[in-house]
């Protein structure tokens, strides 16, 4: 008796859990219908700042500037790149582009860092104290940008936006191993949701290789003050402060000409410490946002623990296959019209494939990354 009035409460939790889930989906997708590319055309051309927080990337930062260096732009410009501490190459590399383009690349070297301090943050940071741009772009210093990146994101900057969160994407070709092309959805699935989330003036997540902010507005917010010593978040917990009071200041760039590649990670392990550690800032963010991660959270949640359990009870087996088939069919839905927007639909044959593991990985990553620890670079 006890049992089968267990399985029911756990059934009913399943449904209205994944009620939430799919009405959230519902409501992402028609957002996704309105969202558009940016038409500001401001004269004069503003200032613009690209930043960039360097840590041991002699492998890959000249690829990087050499695309930063290959700006279209035709306002004022310049790049700020932070040596933080490096012991590889990097500070050779950077000390020979400084030299070659010296009115346009500026190093910035940071020799130490205070004990309970968010490098990136504090490398950002210094990075904004000195730099002269209005308009501040950052990436990573393994990240490829276009030439027009900049030209399109200020178009972006329409009156009364203060953010701009870009788009960002691990490219993939018929060699690449499934553990790239799992990250590839998966990154996809993530900027969909933060699309369709500024769309509905709900700030959910920003990509900090792909971000774009007014210098007036993150100082009005006295920058990264009161999360300086979270390790992570140097992007959307700065959105986060922004969306307390204005959350229509900010908005998603859809410009192909903006979008920036990244690398995905090659092994498991280092899949997984990045998953933990974008996972242990959530529980920053603002209370409505916690609450509506926190729904999916538990979704999700409920959907392993019912699968565990299914093979003791039919009834739960019934109930898990439902909800799983509901949940891979708006995903599906979803994910199709963000593949449109990004122009990225040689991933819908791998969309299927992550459905399988998406649920387990993200509730694994969720809480060893809110109650363990992970490994920072």
């Amino acid at each position: 008796m006890f049992l089968s009035i267990l399985t029911y409460v756990v059934i009913g939790l399943l449904a209205i859990f994944a009620l939430f889930y799919l009405g959230l989906e519902v409501r992402f997708f028609r957002a996704l219908g309105r969202v558009r590319e940016g038409y500001a055309d401001p004269e004069p051309l503003p200032k613009v700042s690209i930043l960039i927080a360097a840590r041991n990337e002699s492998e890959g930062i000249r690829e990087t500037l050499n695309s930063v260096l290959a700006q279209d732009y035709e306002g004022e410009w310049e790049i700020w790149v932070a040596d933080d501490r490096s012991t590889d190459d990097t500070p050779k590399i950077l000390a020979e582009y400084e030299s070659q383009f010296k009115n346009r690349l500026h190093v910035l070297t940071i020799d130490s860092l205070p004990e309970g301090v968010s490098p990136k943050k504090q490398a950002i940071s210094k990075m904004i104290e000195v730099c002269n741009g209005e308009i501040l772009c950052l990436t990573d210093a393994d990240c490829i940008v276009q030439p027009s990146w900049i030209k399109g994101i200020v178009k972006e900057f329409e009156p009364g936006i203060e953010l701009v969160a870009g788009h960002s994407y691990i490219p993939t070709d018929k060699s690449s191993p499934f553990i790239i092309c799992m990250q590839a959805v998966e990154t996809l699935i993530y900027r969909v949701a933060g699309t369709a989330g500024l769309a509905m003036h709900l700030p959910l997540t920003s990509t900090g290789n792909n971000l774009a902010y007014r210098k007036s507005f993150f100082q009005s917010v006295n920058g990264f003050n009161g999360v300086i010593k979270i390790q992570s978040g140097d992007d959307d917990l700065l959105m986060q402060k922004l969306a307390a009071d204005r959350p229509w200041a900010m908005r998603y760039c859809i410009t192909p000409s903006t979008f920036v590649t990244t690398n995905g990670k090659e092994t498991l392990k280092a899949l997984w410490e990045q998953r933990k550690r974008w996972a242990s800032k959530t529980i920053y963010y603002t209370p409505k946002i916690v609450f509506v991660l926190s729904m999916v959270f538990m979704f999700l949640v409920m959907l392993c623990v019912t699968a565990t359990f299914s093979i003791f009870s039919f009834k739960l087996f019934v109930a898990t296959l439902i909800a799983f088939f509901c949940k891979s069919i708006g995903d599906m839905v979803l994910i199709i019209r963000g593949l449109k927007i990004f122009k990225q639909e040689h991933l819908l044959k791998w969309c299927i494939p992550v459905e399988f593991i998406h649920a387990p990985f993200t509730v694994l990553a969720v809480l060893f990354g809110l109650f363990g620890r992970f490994k920072w670079k």
